[in-house]
């Protein structure tokens, strides 16, 4: 008898517990949707009659930036952050003279390696060196193709970056 009325008392208790304690009616749904609608309906021309009360912005004038425009964006933001063209090509030589290393503990296809053709790339890329940037970016390609396979988001952008230097 005591066992009877323990189960019962569990599941009185557990019913009661059950959910977050928020109702969503149907009609708060469709209000939530409609208000959402009617929000983005401004956005687009409307076919119906009713005015338009706001309109979306401009779109930017040029969508795709040059290797130019990047380079000077960089350019600006480098005298910011303090680090001089001197203060890059050292660390692209540091950079340089580690790879050896790396290459003989890790293997010449190794991800670290590929990383380090990248970022020796983006440097170089940053001074305005295109020709060094485009050998380091091929370099850091082939590794991360090798690793990562042709169809992944790095080496997409990579490629992406080579595409825009050549």
């Amino acid at each position: 008898m005591v066992r009877l009325w323990f189960i019962l008392g569990c599941l009185l208790f557990f019913s009661s517990c059950g959910g977050s304690g928020v109702t969503v009616t149907k009609s708060q749904t469709v209000e939530y949707f409609s208000n959402a609608f009617n929000k983005s309906k401004k956005w687009f021309r409307s076919t119906d009659g009713d005015s338009i009360t706001e309109v979306p912005p401009p779109p930017p004038s040029n969508l795709q930036p040059t290797a130019q425009d990047v380079y000077q964006k960089r350019a600006t933001q480098n005298k910011t952050n303090g680090m001089s063209k001197d203060d890059y090509r050292r660390a692209i030589k540091r950079l340089e003279k580690t790879l050896p290393d790396l290459k003989r503990q890790l293997g010449n296809k190794h991800i670290e390696v590929g990383e380090t053709y990248q970022t020796i790339g983006s440097m170089n890329f940053i001074l305005g060196n295109e020709l060094e940037a485009n050998k380091a970016y091929k370099k850091a390609l082939d590794i991360f193709s090798h690793n990562l396979g042709a169809e992944h988001p790095r080496v997409w952008k990579l490629k992406d970056k080579i595409k825009k230097l050549n």
